[in-house]
């Protein structure tokens, strides 16, 4: 099955912040874990920072890019959040890219 995963916040579901925050760490690192890992995986709004080189979500994001999937941060969310020099995963996407991506025939996951 191919699928594509896209990371939104910083947080996975509602709650307390850091609940929230320990569940999308826990889903990323579940990924690293997986045999079918995802084609893509597309962050944009606050996600981004989950990609900066002081996330702790960044040694999963650099495994999981290791293993060939594709980690691509949103270049307008990039240079909202000033982290153009600080990523520390993945390349930088454009909405065009995210449209195509997102409208492949892949089962798009948001956690």
């Amino acid at each position: 099955m191919a699928y594509d995963v896209v990371l939104k916040s910083t947080e996975m579901g509602t709650g307390d912040k850091e609940l929230t925050q320990n569940l999308m760490l826990a889903f990323l690192h579940t990924l690293t874990e997986k045999e079918e890992k995802p084609e893509n995986i597309v962050i944009y709004g606050l996600g981004v920072k989950l990609a900066a080189k002081n996330s702790e979500a960044l040694p999963d994001l650099k495994e999981l890019e290791n293993d060939g999937v594709n980690v691509v941060s949103c270049g307008i969310c990039v240079d909202y959040y000033e982290l153009n020099d600080k990523l520390g995963v993945g390349g930088i996407t454009t909405m065009p890219e995210v449209v195509d991506i997102l409208a492949s025939d892949n089962t798009v996951v948001h956690p």
